[in-house]
């Protein structure tokens, strides 16, 4: 079973894209026809015909995980108007849009999110330097090691691009921080969500502190039942139209980032983190085209939306697809009035922010069309007479 995603967040409002939009904004090709023949041999109940069904969505594979490529960190000095965006984004349940709306580039938040975590490092090396100043232990040590924190986090800084800080900065920087509780409880938290993603290395005047988006990639399964209704399916060749599909998935919007994790006896230690800034559920309706005959079935469908902002003359999106990759004929069950014919159909959900892919999806779903079995050697292979009895 796929895990369950965080199930607070609402969905961010994405403007659906006309078909030459799309075509333009996404440069995709035009979404593929795919075909299946349904099974020669029939099942004897709906029940077998769910078991086939989940044993198909089950097969599946998951997608390829999406490696996003890193940014370089441009830290910026900490202040209440940085920590004000930073506690905007991380308390929101549609963090894509807050991001635009806050006016954050990749750069700012990267930026912002390592100075902060930065700044409360540096906050509780500070409360075991006056911990350690009250005890009983050699004075001299103490200032020694102090010193060396404070060189630290210095070098963690600029680490990210921002050079010449000194401890007067530093300590402006806590102040900042912990001037207001709830921006200092919301740092607390993101620092609190941080799960090793990478290696840890030391300090130097080499390091430099990168930053990237977490691509979510896991694979959907649909319980739900969609069943359409053709009473003509076998009387013509094809039957043509369209019905739409919604998808939707919530996860949590995570970075990976080197920053500054000093122990007091190892003040040049960073880490790489996964650190998860909010929740936030994507949804996506898509035309899926069709022409079906109770032999088999061709399918398609793509579709496109996004939510932007302009950022510094540049225009920044949060942007979903969603295509049609897949189809099976999974089962044919004769019932009083006719025919249930099962269909799977698989899809794809991919979103991304800043160009960096957050979401990658597939989304195995099942169609039953309702209609008359087919007629003696209609579809080849076919034995009518055993359907019957």
């Amino acid at each position: 079973m796929p895990k369950k995603s965080p199930p607070r967040s609402r969905s961010l409002s994405l403007e659906p894209l006309e078909p030459e939009e799309f075509r333009r904004t996404f440069k995709l090709p035009p979404g593929k026809r795919l075909s299946a023949k349904f099974p020669k041999r029939s099942l004897e109940s709906a029940g077998e015909a769910r078991a086939a069904l989940r044993k198909w969505q089950d097969a599946l594979p998951l997608p390829t995980p999406v490696r996003n490529p890193d940014v370089r960190i441009k830290s910026v000095r900490l202040n209440r108007q940085a920590l004000k965006k930073l506690h905007a984004v991380a308390q929101s349940e549609v963090a894509p849009a807050e991001i635009l709306r806050q006016k954050l580039t990749a750069g700012s938040l990267f930026g912002t999110l390592h100075s902060a975590l930065t700044a409360y490092e540096f906050m509780k090396m500070q409360a075991e330097y006056k911990r350690r100043k009250a005890g009983r232990g050699p004075y001299q040590k103490t200032e020694e090691e102090w010193r060396q924190v404070v060189q630290a986090a210095r070098m963690a800084y600029t680490a990210a691009g921002l050079s010449s800080i000194t401890e007067k900065d530093l300590s402006s920087f806590v102040k900042e921080l912990s001037a207001d509780r709830n921006y200092l409880n919301t740092v607390i938290r993101l620092a609190d969500t941080a799960l090793p993603s990478g290696e840890g290395t030391t300090l130097t005047a080499r390091t430099r502190a990168v930053a990237s988006l977490v691509s979510v990639h896991d694979k959907f399964i649909d319980d739900s039942a969609l069943l359409i209704s053709i009473r003509d399916l076998c009387s013509k060749p094809l039957t043509q139209g369209q019905f739409t599909k919604h998808f939707s998935y919530s996860l949590s919007l995570s970075v990976n980032i080197t920053y500054w994790c000093p122990t007091w006896t190892n003040p040049f230690r960073t880490c790489t983190k996964k650190v998860t800034l909010a929740g936030v559920s994507f949804s996506l309706g898509v035309n899926v085209g069709y022409e079906i005959s109770c032999c088999g079935a061709t399918v398609w469908g793509q579709a496109g939306a996004q939510v932007c902002a302009t950022i510094l003359g540049i225009s920044v999106c949060a942007s979903c697809t969603a295509t049609i990759i897949g189809v099976a004929g999974v089962s044919r069950t004769p019932v009083s009035s006719g025919c249930l014919y099962g269909l799977g159909i698989n899809a794809t959900l991919k979103c991304s922010l800043f160009g960096q892919n957050i979401l990658n999806i597939s989304y195995p779903f099942g169609w039953t069309v309702a209609g008359p079995c087919p007629p003696f050697g209609l579809c080849p292979g076919v034995v009518v007479a055993a359907d019957a009895g």
